[in-house]
């Protein structure tokens, strides 16, 4: 894996406190903090095996409560993180979208799951888009990485309209063992114009 400059290591640090300005408006969505009224939201998209084949599979209501609690806590304590995804005229998120840390690494990744209904609306394409021109404007990092599973075709569109590149493979979850690695970087992203939003 890639290894990232000394930004990202500052950003990751324990106690590192960096902001991405919310809400991020884009022309059909709100990507917020998680609020406890978003549990329905995420539960219902926790609950959907077709929606969840990608991301760990199916969910208990207790477990999608307490994943938008870590979920907004995160993004409270280091002022960046995984956003509720919330069309516009609706109250209720239909899944998240942001940018985390990458679990065991000093890498930065684009995450995204969003209710079956919202599929091929665009929508991810689009939140994903805006929280990665965010991350770059307010986080000072380099560049931004993208797991995925390579049976995961929709994921994959969706990465390469990002303008994403293949990097690697790396571990899945078993029994997916093996995982493919995305990655953009700044200037690669700047050259694109890409504002989404």
């Amino acid at each position: 894996m890639t290894q990232v400059g000394p930004p990202a290591e500052v950003l990751l640090r324990p106690g590192a406190k960096h902001q991405i300005p919310v809400p991020i408006v884009t022309a059909r969505l709100e990507l917020r903090p998680f609020r406890e009224t978003d549990i329905e939201g995420i539960a219902r998209l926790l609950a959907d095996r077709v929606a969840t084949q990608f991301i760990g599979n199916v969910k208990s209501r207790e477990t999608a409560a307490e994943s938008v609690r870590v979920m907004r806590d995160a993004f409270l304590a280091r002022g960046w993180g995984t956003l509720a995804v919330v069309p516009h005229g609706k109250n209720e998120c239909v899944g998240y979208c942001g940018v985390r840390p990458l679990p065991h690494t000093t890498e930065v990744e684009i995450a995204f799951a969003l209710q079956q209904d919202c599929w091929n609306l665009g929508y991810a394409t689009e939140a994903a888009a805006a929280s990665i021109h965010a991350a770059f404007d307010h986080l000072g990092i380099n560049s931004i990485v993208a797991t995925v599973y390579p049976n995961n075709k929709a994921s994959v569109r969706v990465l390469a309209k990002l303008g994403m590149t293949l990097e690697s493979q790396v571990f899945g979850h078993w029994p997916m063992s093996t995982a493919l690695l995305f990655r953009i970087d700044l200037e690669k992203w700047q050259a694109r114009g890409k504002t989404l939003r």
